[in-house]
């Protein structure tokens, strides 16, 4: 494992890209790889240590909708049950070996940023909802779900997959852009909860190094979910589809040489 000041830009990257729609399992791998990080024991552990500042960010970014779940609008914890079922099913069934193959392997990487790109730019030609995330149908919230699953792949944003997924069953803008943040919470704990069974805390890790990661992400995840509200209600996803593409023609070059 590298050094405190690699654990920290590692942990900006984390709090950066786990809310930008630009995937942060897929700049995390090729950001590690480039540093020379390759104890997989280490990487693990760090990895849940940064995505606990993430949750923890998110948690304190939605809390509104959080309260407003557990009170006037109790149906929204149906929705996100919902939404969130597919994901479980499917680690249920053994996805995080593939996971982790896929995560090790910097061409797949590298190709599915260039899907994420994709994604992204077909969004720009998506009308305008109407709908709030309480108000949806169950079977809207689950095909959000579905789309949530391919976000496994590493480099294929979460946050992008499920912000395009919900714009496209008819949430408003800003609607989909916090829904998309309610997701990540049971999304990035169940990551968290599987990673700790199968693996946990390291003893090869400094608690130097992980301290400074999960501040750096809880931080920069707080100042990039405030970012891509504002982006998505501006119609400015077509910059990030612009970059995925380029850092994923980056990585499928670097794989290739």
């Amino acid at each position: 494992m590298g050094t405190i000041l690699d654990a920290l830009f590692l942990g900006v990257v984390q709090g950066l890209t786990e809310f930008l729609p630009i995937s942060s399992s897929g700049h995390l791998a090729l950001f590690q790889r480039v540093l020379g990080w390759d104890d997989p024991s280490a990487n693990l552990a760090f990895n849940i240590a940064v995505h606990l500042g993430s949750l923890g960010a998110v948690l304190v970014f939605v809390r509104r909708e959080i309260k407003m779940a557990l009170t006037t609008h109790p149906r929204l914890i149906a929705v996100l049950i919902v939404a969130t079922l597919p994901l479980v099913g499917v680690a249920l069934l053994g996805a995080k070996d593939w996971v982790e193959v896929l995560s090790a392997n910097l061409l797949a990487v590298g190709l599915c940023l260039i899907t994420t790109a994709l994604i992204l730019f077909l969004a720009k030609r998506l009308r305008d909802g109407d709908e709030s995330a309480a108000s949806m149908s169950l079977g809207k919230a689950a095909a959000v779900g579905v789309a949530q699953v391919f976000a496994l792949f590493p480099g294929i944003s979460r946050s992008g997959t499920t912000l395009v997924a919900s714009m496209a069953v008819g949430l408003k803008r800003e609607e989909a852009v916090r829904f998309a943040f309610l997701l990540a919470a049971p999304a990035i704990g169940g990551a968290g909860l599987l990673m700790v069974k199968d693996g946990g805390f390291g003893e090869s890790v400094p608690v130097g190094a992980m301290a400074a990661g999960t501040i750096a992400s809880f931080v920069f995840s707080l100042l990039a979910m405030k970012l891509m509200v504002g982006v998505v209600v501006r119609r400015r996803l077509g910059y990030f589809s612009l970059y995925c593409f380029a850092v994923g023609l980056f990585a499928v070059g670097w794989a290739l040489s």
